[in-house]
């Protein structure tokens, strides 16, 4: 008998670990498609209605609770963000300082994001970066994507999402809404003397969103994220198309940072989406 067992409980050990990590998988394979499908109902409220106020646009989570389940959601207006294309080497400046690079370094790396999308000359030399910090080659093209900045030798180790959360290549404006702007962008500003011509103090109007939201199982550290760019499309029938992913931040970290805000699952969803959770997480 002492044989067999130990036979048979090293199998029945790994067999029990395999069926907990397999159960683990599907849960977060659940959580993502909820949270993806939840996701595109804020995308759709967004192009319905943005001003109706009951989301935050300057990406502060706000988080909602269905029986053991949390939804946080996370929404970013891109007026309040830095346009890689059109913003000025001292607004771009701004923004890397923002990320914790430091005065010096950030103006380095706004010279060499200007140089990086500079106007194409065919009959000239290319031109070389200006800095270490910059990239190996100028693209001398504008910018396609936030991305391009982990090009630069400075930005290689920098988080994608980060870097989405300072700038954007959708907003096509030379100015940051500062009542859009995410809390770290907000504070550096407060401190900095920006020309007004660069900062607009009102709402301004913009049909790109970046769309976050994260779905998790009280107490079990399971959790499903969605996240992607969206603009305002009337032609489709949601009223909205998907520009590109947006790796999602974990909200949760985020929330430590800036404290989430509570509502109901309805206010967030509207009342038919919020049934249907309730009734998922039952």
């Amino acid at each position: 008998m002492l044989i067999v067992s130990a036979i048979v409980v090293p199998f029945a050990v790994t067999a029990k670990t395999r069926l907990m990590i397999a159960n683990n998988g599907v849960e977060q394979e659940r959580l993502s498609l909820l949270a993806e499908g939840l996701a595109n109902v804020v995308s759709s409220e967004l192009a319905d209605d943005p001003g109706a106020g009951k989301l935050k646009l300057d990406a502060t989570p706000t988080a909602c609770q269905s029986g053991e389940f949390t939804f946080d959601v996370r929404i970013q207006h891109h007026g309040g963000l830095i346009d890689l294309n059109a913003a000025d080497d001292r607004l771009l400046s701004l923004g890397f300082v923002s990320l914790g690079f430091d005065q010096r370094t950030s103006e380095e790396l706004a010279k060499a994001a200007i140089e990086f999308r500079g106007s194409t000359n065919a009959f000239g030399e290319r031109a070389e970066p200006a800095t270490s910090v910059g990239p190996a080659r100028n693209k001398e093209a504008p910018f396609e994507s936030v991305s391009e900045l982990q090009e630069f030798s400075a930005l290689a180790s920098t988080p994608l999402h980060d870097l989405r959360d300072v700038f954007t290549v959708f907003s096509k404006r030379g100015t940051l809404g500062l009542d859009h702007a995410p809390s770290p962008l907000r504070t550096v500003l407060a401190g900095a003397s920006v020309s007004s011509a660069s900062i607009t103090q009102g709402a301004t109007e913009a049909s790109t969103y970046s769309v976050q939201v994260t779905a998790r199982r009280d107490g079990s550290g399971i959790t499903g994220q969605a996240g992607f760019i969206v603009e305002k499309f009337p032609a489709s029938a949601a009223g909205f198309r998907r520009l590109s992913g947006n790796p999602a931040a974990d909200i949760s970290d985020l929330a430590a940072m800036t404290p989430s805000r509570s509502a109901n699952c309805e206010a967030l969803f509207g009342a038919e989406v919020a049934q249907m959770v309730r009734e998922w997480a039952s």
